[in-house]
C-alpha cells in the first residue's frame, strides 16, 4: 500500500498520533514538531475564519533549489506527503509552490500533482495570503509520507560543494563531510561560519537549503556574499518595502565594495541594515538573506576592510583590484593571446610584443591560458614599465 493509502486508512486523530510518534520536525526554517505546526495553523484558521490549507515549497529565501533534488527524484512522495497533511487538518486547498527559476520542474510534476488535486504554482508564497494554512517544506512532505511507510530516519540533506545531494545523520560532523584542511570560511545554508567550526554537526549548522561550501583562501568571501544578494533580489517578489530596500541596498554595498569603490561606514551600514531586516521583514526571503550579509562583514571584517582601505582582493578575485599585463621581456609575439582574446583588447602582429588594452580587459584570464610562453601576467601588486608602442620582441629596455 502506499503512504497515503496506510494514512487514510486510519482516523485523522490516529494520524496525528503516529505523527506525533516519530518525532518528525518540519524541515524549514521554524523548526517546530509538524503536530504543534498543525495545532497553530488550525488556531489561524479559526481566528481570521478561514477554511485550511496545505501549501508546500521550499524556503522563499532559497535561491539554490539543491533540495529541489527531492522532488524532482520522488514527485510521487512528495504529493503523497501534502495529502498526508491535508487529511489530517481536513484541508481541501493542497498548493505546491516551485521557484521561478525552476518553472520548467513545474511542468514536469503536473502530472503526479493533479492525480492528487495539487495546484502547482510557479513563484514565492505570499506569507500574508497563506495565513490559516500549514506552511510545510519540500522536504517535510517527503518524510510524512516515509513515516506511513515506516522508512522515516531523521536526517539532513547535504551538497558539499555542488557535490550529489546525500542525507546525513543529525550528528554527523561538518569535518566528517567535508575537506576542511585548506578552509577559509564555511558556507552552511544561509550562514557563514570560521574554520574551527567544523566541528558543528550539520543540524547544530542549520544547513536548510543543503548547501554546504568549503571556501578556501582562494575564493573571496565579500564576493561570494554579492552573488547570494544578487540572486536573492532577483528572486524577491519585492512586495515588502524593507526586503524590497533593505535587499537593494546590502547587494549595492558589497558590489560597491568588489569594484574598488567601498566605504569604511559600508560595514556599520551592512550591520545596521541587516540586523533589522532580521526581524522586520516577514518571510525567510528578507530574514535570511540579511543573516549572510550579517555575518559575513562581522566574522570576515578583515577582508572587508583589505577591500576598502588597501584596494586589494586577497584571493584575487575582485577583477577590479587585479591586473593583466603581458611581461615584455618574456613575450614571444605569438599572437595566440589576441586570437583569444573576447573583447578585443590585445594589440600586436607577429614578432612584436604585444600589448593589453587596460580600459577593454575585463580579467577573463583566456590570454593567460592560451599563453605557452607565460607572458601574461595575473597581478594585485605593481606592473612593471611596459611598452607604450608596438616593439619587436627582444628590442624593449627598461629604462
Amino acid at each position: 500500500m502506499s503512504a497515503l493509502e496506510n494514512a487514510v486508512g486510519l482516523s485523522k486523530e490516529q494520524v496525528i498520533e503516529k505523527i506525533k510518534a516519530s518525532g518528525l520536525q518540519e524541515y524549514g526554517l521554524c523548526r517546530e514538531t509538524l503536530t504543534r505546526r498543525f495545532e497553530n495553523a488550525l488556531k489561524e484558521c479559526r481566528e481570521e475564519e478561514k477554511e485550511p490549507g496545505v501549501v508546500a515549497a521550499l524556503n522563499n529565501a532559497d535561491t539554490s533549489g539543491v533540495l529541489l533534488e527531492i522532488l524532482r527524484s520522488e514527485p510521487e512522495k512528495v504529493m503523497e506527503g501534502i495529502s498526508i497533511a491535508a487529511y489530517a487538518v481536513g484541508a481541501d486547498k493542497k498548493v505546491l509552490h516551485i521557484p521561478e527559476y525552476e518553472a520548467q520542474l513545474s511542468e514536469t510534476v503536473k502530472p503526479a500533482a493533479e492525480k492528487y488535486g495539487i495546484e502547482v504554482v510557479t513563484g514565492l508564497v505570499n506569507i500574508r495570503d497563506s495565513k490559516g494554512c500549514v506552511l510545510l517544506h519540500l522536504v517535510t512532505a517527503a518524510q510524512l509520507a516515509e513515516v506511513f511507510l515506516d522508512t522515516y530516519e531523521k536526517g539532513i540533506y547535504v551538497s558539499v560543494n555542488g557535490g550529489t545531494l546525500q542525507k546525513a545523520a543529525c550528528s554527523t560532523k561538518i569535518s566528517d563531510l567535508a575537506d576542511m584542511r585548506e578552509a577559509k570560511a564555511i558556507q552552511a545554508g544561509y550562514r557563514y561560519y570560521l574554520p574551527e567550526q567544523g566541528e558543528m554537526t550539520v543540524e547544530e549548522a542549520r544547513i536548510d537549503n543543503g548547501v554546504l561550501n568549503i571556501l578556501t583562501e582562494k575564493e573571496c568571501v565579500v564576493c561570494e556574499t554579492e552573488k547570494q544578494l544578487a540572486a536573492s533580489r532577483k528572486q524577491s517578489c519585492g512586495k515588502c518595502v524593507f526586503c524590497r530596500e533593505g535587499l537593494l541596498q546590502l547587494h549595492h554595498m558589497q558590489k560597491e565594495i568588489t569594484e574598488g569603490r567601498g566605504k569604511m561606514e559600508f560595514i556599520d551600514l551592512t550591520k545596521e541594515i541587516g540586523e533589522a531586516m532580521t526581524i522586520s521583514t516577514p518571510c525567510t526571503m528578507g530574514q535570511e538573506s540579511s543573516k549572510t550579509a550579517l555575518l559575513a562583514v562581522e566574522l570576515f571584517e578583515e577582508e572587508y576592510k583589505s577591500h576598502i582601505k588597501k584596494k586589494n582582493c586577497p584571493a584575487g578575485v575582485c577583477s577590479s583590484f587585479v591586473n593583466i599585463y603581458i611581461n615584455p621581456s618574456a613575450c614571444e609575439g605569438c599572437g595566440e593571446c589576441a586570437d583569444v582574446c573576447p573583447k578585443d583588447c590585445i594589440e600586436g602582429k607577429p614578432k612584436y610584443i604585444h600589448m593589453i588594452d587596460d580600459f577593454d580587459c575585463d580579467k577573463c584570464g583566456k590570454c593567460i591560458d592560451a599563453c605557452d610562453a607565460g607572458a601574461i601576467i595575473r597581478t594585485t601588486g605593481k606592473v612593471p614599465k611596459l611598452p607604450n608602442r608596438l616593439t619587436k620582441v627582444g628590442k624593449f629596455k627598461k629604462h
